[in-house]
């Protein structure tokens, strides 16, 4: 699959954005508590089209999700592959074998909610703040604009503004705020 998403800042509460959400019969689930860590190859230059991405993110310290990303149109648009596996310590030993190093590591709480095929997530990410993203699963061959344009389409719905912007995934976020 083909995961195609916006992200934006998000400068009020997230109270009054969920009342946002509300007014248009939209509630957000509960929250989720993530905590990902992802791997790259040594060297691996982010939103190159070449590069594989490995994440492991332990939600609510239960459920363990592998996922496997590479970038399509920078880092909001990737294929994107993913399992429940049982043993995140294991799962760990097997990418360091394979010769991936720590690229990140952040926990940020979750809350989503479906929108027909769309799917909104707002996080409160530590130490970076509180963001709004748009996303939809999407096939292969889809023409990026026309979801991008069907995304912020909904988000604008909203009062997000478009300058708000960002192009980058937490991760990157998270290691350029350390100077990396």
């Amino acid at each position: 699959m083909r995961e195609i998403e916006i992200k934006a800042k998000l400068h009020e509460s997230i109270e009054d954005f969920s009342a946002k959400l509300a007014d248009k019969d939209i509630v957000l689930g509960e929250k989720l508590v993530q905590h990902d860590v992802v791997y790259g190859m040594p060297g691996a230059v982010e939103n190159r089209l070449d590069t594989n991405w490995l994440r492991i993110r332990t939600e609510n310290e239960s459920i363990i999700y592998f996922t496997l990303k590479k970038s399509v149109v920078g880092h909001l648009d990737s294929i994107e592959h993913e399992v429940v596996v049982d043993n995140a310590n294991e799962l760990q030993s097997i990418i360091r074998e394979l010769g991936y190093e720590l690229h990140s590591d952040l926990t940020k709480t979750r809350r989503k909610a479906k929108v027909g095929e769309l799917e909104i997530c707002v996080d409160d990410v530590e130490s970076l703040g509180t963001f709004v993203e748009v996303e939809k699963l999407c096939p292969l061959d889809v023409d990026n604009k026309n979801v991008i344009d069907e995304l912020w389409e909904l988000l604008s719905s909203f009062g997000i503004a478009r300058e708000d912007e960002v192009h980058e995934g937490y991760d990157v976020l998270e290691r350029q705020q350390r100077g990396l």
